[in-house]
């Protein structure tokens, strides 16, 4: 299972233990030379102590060694052992009573400084070895031009004690290690655990919603920074897919009411026909084929509209003269809006785009034929065009007595009419959906407003660009 809380500990694990081998580690490491320069400070601490205390007198080299400096060094401990000998002559003038009758080993050659090395000791351990040279220094008395012979000087020490210090450091450092690991594997997936349970909580609520709860919303207060625009986008998903919900239920009702009536009208007629044959009038049948022609019409609505919504449609962009369009669809309508007393203003620049032709025409015919039926007995019909940086804008505008202006968001909703229009048939209310559709479909755009004199305006703006 890909889980972000398991490859968080995982990494996260990985990467604090790594930080903690290699804290421990460097610490481990620098304490161990802390002591092991510890031990040679100390060891240079004698072999200062033994030079100083080493003199040139008339008589040859003197020692004024006490037990102060050379408590080590006796013949009761075989842990810290000197010797010196003169460079000249590889004579041996002083060691310490701790060697008995073992020897340091003597280098052959002069060294140019003080040296510190690893060797094994009379005792048959190992020990920390340092080589230096020096002039002892003269007595007073010692003639001026006296020569004072070089010597060569070896001091060792034991290195048990330091081998059970840094073990003991070893031991420690290990020690510790284990513990922090204990406790950084408990520690972490406990923190990780808490501080994710809010990417649980929020997981859990959009687990439960399904889709009969999409009124749900996931509540933003007291989630982390991180989470807050998530459940914001969640909430805005819910609204949408609600709406859509609801429009589909909308829509399922309202296509059972639609189609509840011409069923039961052509239901009534069959009836009627089987019942009495020899009564059948003509006009019968045309009713008939009229109901049928009105859900033919329909089906072909809700299919246009569905393979508008799916994006099916298909758009065949040619050269179209707007001005020319809309002179020709007001045409078709002029008989009409004068018998209903109505009176047009057409104000028309000319003004070519790219567009479906088909598609336009429907579209202006649809809005026009709104317009004609809905306008009030003696009102105006609007009708403009005018070129745009984008191409074109159509408006169409008359009086919406009826309308309120929050009515205007639903037309375009499929089926929806004003209740003091679902009296005739004439009308199916999917012309605007379709028209929208339409306009979508040609990259164009369709929008309803109510103007400042009550006006109900509609624009049809293109989007893609005139010629």
């Amino acid at each position: 299972m890909n889980s972000i809380r398991r490859r968080l500990t995982r990494r996260l694990l990985r990467v604090t233990l790594s930080l903690l081998g290699l804290g421990l580690g460097a610490l481990l490491v620098a304490a161990c030379y802390a002591v092991i320069d510890q031990f040679d400070v100390a060891l240079r601490a004698k072999a200062l102590a033994i030079s100083t205390t080493t003199l040139a007198t008339p008589e040859g080299i003197r020692f004024v060694f006490s037990d102060r400096f050379l408590r080590g060094f006796d013949d009761d401990s075989d842990r810290d052992y000197f010797q010196i000998w003169r460079l000249d002559t590889g004579a041996t003038i002083a060691r310490s009573e701790s060697l008995r009758n073992g020897e340091l080993v003597r280098p052959s050659v002069r060294p140019k400084k003080m040296t510190l090395a690893l060797a094994s000791l009379p005792s048959g351990r190992a020990g920390r070895v340092l080589t230096t040279s020096f002039k002892p220094k003269p007595l007073a008395g010692l003639p001026k031009d006296a020569p004072v012979p070089e010597l060569l000087l070896v001091v060792a020490s034991d290195c048990e004690d330091l081998e059970e210090t840094l073990l003991l450091l070893t031991g420690l450092a290990v020690g510790c290690a284990l513990l922090l690991v204990g406790a950084t594997l408990w520690v972490v997936p406990q923190v990780l655990r808490s501080e994710l349970q809010p990417l649980d909580r929020l997981g859990e609520q959009v687990m439960r919603i399904d889709a009969g709860s999409l009124s749900t919303r996931l509540p933003a207060d007291g989630l982390p920074d991180e989470l807050r625009p998530i459940a914001g986008r969640l909430n805005e998903l819910l609204a949408r897919l609600e709406q859509s919900f609801e429009r589909e239920r909308r829509f399922s009702a309202d296509l059972a009411h639609e189609l509840r009536t011409p069923l039961a009208e052509l239901r009534s007629m069959t009836e009627c026909a089987l019942k009495w044959p020899e009564s059948r009038d003509p006009a019968t049948d045309a009713e008939t084929l009229a109901i049928s022609r009105q859900m033919e019409r329909m089906v072909d609505y809700m299919l246009a509209l569905t393979r508008g919504e799916q994006g099916n449609l298909a758009v065949k962009p040619e050269a179209v003269a707007v001005d020319r369009l809309v002179r020709d669809v007001w045409a078709e309508f002029a008989g009409r809006a004068t018998g209903n007393g109505l009176q047009a203003v057409l104000a028309v620049a000319p003004v070519t785009v790219s567009a479906d032709a088909v598609l336009l025409r429907a579209i202006l015919t649809n809005l026009c034929d709104n317009a004609v039926d809905y306008t009030p007995r003696g009102g105006q019909v609007t009708i403009s065009v005018e070129p745009a940086p984008a191409g074109a804008v159509v408006r169409i505008a008359n009086p919406a007595n009826d309308l309120e202006p929050e009515d205007v968001s639903k037309l375009f909703d499929r089926f929806w009419r004003k209740e003091a229009a679902r009296t005739g048939g004439a009308h199916l209310g999917l012309g605007l959906s379709l028209s929208r559709a339409f306009a979508g479909a040609m990259g164009w755009t369709l929008t309803a407003a109510f103007d400042g004199q009550r006006q109900l305006v509609f624009t049809l703006s293109c989007a893609t660009g005139g010629t």
